[in-house]
């Protein structure tokens, strides 16, 4: 005997024929049946990427790997002024930051046009002081702090931003000013002007304790995110920042003043993964810059206040 069978799978249909012996003298005709078959496979996805692009935009990049080298592909010339030296990162390792004592250590980045702003970009870096000492008055700047800055640093003219402590709070406030260019030259040191300088108080760093802060300037407005906290912002008075072509990007200092050290405003702590970007930031850039922090209750200030920025408008 010969049978035949549709065998269904997935929208497969498959005709069988099978044979048996019939002992019957005259033969039958064939049998047809259906046969329905089911089949599971486990979809394995691959896992998705959270790591967001860090390199658009991207003009200058100090990781400190080692040396003083930008690696951020633009071939930055970084020099070394006055005992600048490399130290111990947060995480426990030699030569992987920045260090200084607050004795004029800094470093110079030439101006070869890759890092130029205008409406928009960010700052990002870590950061630990060790200490914290008051602002004297009378000219004497030594006991500010300047973290980063972009400004012409033989004059003291034509600031673009400045990154630091304020003055004269004590503990002072960590700050990020900006100048722009509506009413700002790059013949003078910038005008401690609401119209024309903003400026962003925002917490009080504590001795000993490593943050992560992005300052970040959008067509105007400023923001500052502390361990990736939104922690102040404020609103300057053009959308454009001023950006002179004697200006030099500075790490650890303000400007050198004829190597008068209280106009340098040196940094005493540690400096590391110092990144700027010709744009702004978004908030998943934000997170993940900052994903080796949290936010503590005491790292902040409990309210915001105004004051001088670490060097724009304060001299």
């Amino acid at each position: 005997m010969k049978s035949t069978l549709f065998l269904l799978s997935a929208g497969i249909t498959a005709l069988v024929t099978v044979y048996a012996c019939n002992k019957a003298a005259n033969p039958q005709p064939p049998v047809y049946d259906t046969v329905t078959i089911t089949k599971t496979d486990t979809l394995v996805l691959p896992p998705v990427n959270d790591t967001p692009n860090l390199t658009e935009g991207l003009v200058l990049y100090l990781p400190f790997n080692g040396s003083f080298a930008d690696s951020s592909g633009n071939n930055n010339i970084v020099t070394p002024l006055d005992g600048a030296a490399l130290g111990y990162d947060l995480h426990g390792y030699a030569n992987s930051a920045f260090i200084s004592s607050g004795n004029g250590a800094r470093l110079v980045v030439a101006n070869n046009g890759s890092y130029a702003v205008d409406t928009a970009f960010s700052i990002s870096f870590d950061f630990v002081i060790r200490s914290n000492t008051y602002y004297y008055g009378g000219g004497n700047y030594t006991g500010l702090m300047s973290f980063l800055s972009i400004i012409d640093t033989a004059t003291g003219n034509g600031p673009t931003f400045g990154v630091g402590l304020t003055d004269p709070e004590v503990p002072q406030d960590f700050a990020f000013g900006v100048n722009t260019a509506a009413t700002s030259s790059c013949d003078n040191s910038g005008q401690n002007n609401t119209e024309n300088v903003g400026d962003v108080p925002s917490f009080a760093p504590q001795i000993g304790s490593w943050y992560n802060a992005i300052c970040i300037f959008t067509k105007g407005k400023q923001s500052v995110y502390i361990n990736g906290q939104l922690v102040g912002t404020a609103i300057a008075g053009d959308s454009t920042t001023l950006f002179c072509p004697n200006a030099n990007f500075v790490v650890g200092a303000w400007w050198s003043g004829g190597n008068n050290l209280s106009n340098l405003e040196s940094l005493n702590g540690e400096l590391d993964e110092v990144r700027m970007y010709n744009r702004t930031l978004t908030a998943q850039q934000i997170a993940w810059l900052s994903r080796n922090f949290q936010p503590t209750s005491t790292s902040l200030t409990r309210d915001v206040k105004k004051g001088g920025s670490p060097g724009i408008g304060a001299h």
